[in-house]
């Protein structure tokens, strides 16, 4: 596991860091006199490696997993995910002759055969999951490729930071709570809270989008490869 990977940084960390930003403003109003706030730096700035790991950490049990949760639900476990929709004969995203190249080298690099027109029509479920395990061997192929793992760590970032959004509500709502009302400190709890409870409900069209723009590159880069050997 590359805890310091660009992936991990931007995709996994850089949520995280945004979610906790009410509960380190709590901290430093509420809390200093109790953890100052100036120790806490000196000893994150002293143990990078450790402040990094208990982020990571952090975001694996209370951000990643609500975010898995809602992905699986928003693309029925990967089965209406942009990957395995664009290579559906009834998305008009790319043409037959195109996605019957791609049928082709998928048989030839893994010998899995794709499910054809008609056995799509027959059975739309049983050729998603077709089509669903097929795209898992190609990331493998294409690995991280530059171009892919951009794309890859944008889509990322969005769906963590649905998960981000929850924890961020959680710290906003308490913000409101200890601080008087009208002070800034209530206002910008106020604005926090209504710009992750925004994200919560309309986040999905984020990620939809992020989603469609990675399983482009991942097919096209796919093809590309296939196509050069």
């Amino acid at each position: 596991m590359k805890i310091f990977s660009l992936y991990n940084l931007i995709a996994r960390i850089f949520p995280t860091i945004i979610g906790l930003v009410p509960f380190f403003i709590f901290q430093y109003f509420f809390l200093n006199n109790i953890w100052s706030i100036d120790s806490l730096i000196a000893s994150a700035v002293g143990n990078i490696g450790l402040s990094t790991i208990l982020l990571y950490t952090f975001n694996q049990y209370f951000i990643r997993i609500p975010s898995k949760i809602f992905e699986d639900l928003l693309f029925s476990n990967q089965l209406y995910f942009p990957t395995t929709n664009f290579l559906m004969y009834s998305n008009k995203e790319y043409s037959n002759e195109f996605k019957n190249k791609i049928r082709q080298s998928v048989n030839a690099d893994f010998s899995i055969k794709l499910p054809t027109a008609d056995e799509e029509k027959k059975d739309e479920k049983v050729a998603r999951k077709r089509i669903k395990d097929a795209i898992r061997v190609i990331i493998g192929k294409v690995e991280d490729g530059y171009l892919v793992l951009q794309h890859n760590i944008e889509y990322g970032f969005v769906r963590n930071l649905w998960g981000a959004s929850l924890i961020g509500m959680l710290g906003s709502i308490l913000l409101l709570f200890v601080s008087a009302p009208a002070t800034p400190l209530y206002i910008l709890g106020q604005i926090f809270t209504i710009a992750f409870i925004f994200y919560l409900i309309f986040g999905f069209l984020v990620i939809k989008y992020f989603g469609r723009a990675y399983a482009r590159k991942l097919i096209e880069e796919y093809f590309k490869i296939s196509h050069d050997n």
